[in-house]
């Protein structure tokens, strides 16, 4: 493939982006789509016991400012990579080396934040010490508030007050992408003005030809412009899939919270996946009674399908849909899963939520 063929399929990926960005404006409307689960939230918590009083409203507050900084980004990388597009299309490769940058930063900044919630879920599993789970929680709730509210500067006192280091945020980053802090700094040589700078409106050579931006099947103008799509596949599995997937979780602690017999000694206890039944059958479907939420069932499915060597994924077509059943009053849903030993079934409640 051509260099040409190259930008080409960059400028139809960034025009992709933008069109999809621009088709989702109405999930911004954050008030709108979350007011009435945080009222249900207020008053359930209210009729809780100490501390899941106040542990769970901590918890839905992650879960909703996570999801928050979530969409909040992703609109930043819209406005950016739409200030990309004009940089490719309008020539200015000053402006694309500017945005692409400013892109990474946003990239690993969000990063930072929400490798904060996945480290809170890891540490809350099997926890029952109330001091320790308020340190925990507090530890998640720091980094949202620096990755929003903070602020540069030398002269403040206070953590929550200092914004995340793009240094930080590029280390964080750098657990999923190896090359983060070397397309970084890549990116850097051509937004100081310097060498690099120049080299973008000149031969490279002082006194030398003729001053005008390099033309886009230039090498460097086609790295630059790559470094912002690969940065577009990451958000792809990451905003769309697994940061998604962090604030489900917590959101599910605070369910949780609301179920019965709930306590702060068990309320983020780990379940073994032990099912009753053999799943040989509809019938005799696997079955994991201790499973408090529907959520919790599912990942018990999941859970003893990997313990038994079965590698489960939703989206290979192993899995379909058994059925409904109805049980004293309560909805169960059936999954059936084909494997290399015969099918596997599982009744799973049906999700009720907060």
């Amino acid at each position: 493939m051509s260099e040409l063929n190259d930008i080409e399929s960059i400028i139809a990926a960034f025009r992709d982006f933008i069109e999809i960005a621009e088709k989702n404006d109405f999930i911004r409307d954050h008030d709108a789509r979350f007011t009435n689960l945080r009222s249900s939230v207020k008053n359930k918590s209210s009729r809780l016991k100490p501390p899941l009083n106040v542990i769970a409203p901590k918890l839905y507050y992650i879960a909703d400012h996570s999801f928050y900084c979530i969409e909040l980004f992703e609109y930043k990388y819209y406005l950016l990579v739409k200030a990309m597009l004009n940089g490719i299309i309008e020539n200015n490769p000053l402006s694309l080396a500017n945005n692409c940058r400013s892109l990474l930063e946003q990239v690993a900044t969000l990063a930072c934040c929400m490798n904060a919630v996945e480290k809170m879920l890891d540490e809350l599993k099997g926890q029952g010490d109330l001091d320790k789970i308020n340190k925990i929680i507090s530890n998640a709730e720091l980094m949202l508030k620096r990755t929003y509210s903070g602020k540069g500067g030398k002269n403040l006192d206070k953590e929550e007050l200092k914004a995340i280091h793009v240094n930080t945020a590029i280390k964080a980053l750098e657990d999923s992408v190896k090359d983060a802090s070397d397309a970084y700094d890549y990116l850097c040589e051509f937004v100081h003005p310097n060498h690099g700078n120049n080299l973008l409106v000149s031969t490279g050579e002082i006194g030398k030809g003729k001053i005008g931006s390099r033309s886009n099947s230039d090498a460097i103008i086609l790295k630059i412009s790559k470094i912002g799509l690969n940065l577009l596949l990451f958000n792809k599995t990451h905003n769309e899939i697994k940061y998604p997937s962090l604030t489900w979780e917590t959101h599910h602690l605070v369910e949780l919270c609301f179920t019965r017999g709930a306590k702060i000694t068990n309320v983020f206890s780990k379940k073994m996946a032990m099912p009753e039944g053999d799943g040989k059958t509809k019938e005799t479907a696997f079955f994991f009674k201790k499973a408090r939420t529907s959520q919790e069932a599912m990942k018990l499915t999941y859970d003893y399908l990997i313990e038994h060597g079965y590698n489960p994924n939703p989206t290979d077509g192993r899995r379909v849909n058994g059925g409904v059943t109805t049980e004293e009053g309560k909805i169960y849903l059936y999954d059936k899963w084909t494997t290399v030993d015969g099918p596997i079934w599982f009744k799973i409640p049906s999700y009720r939520g907060i």
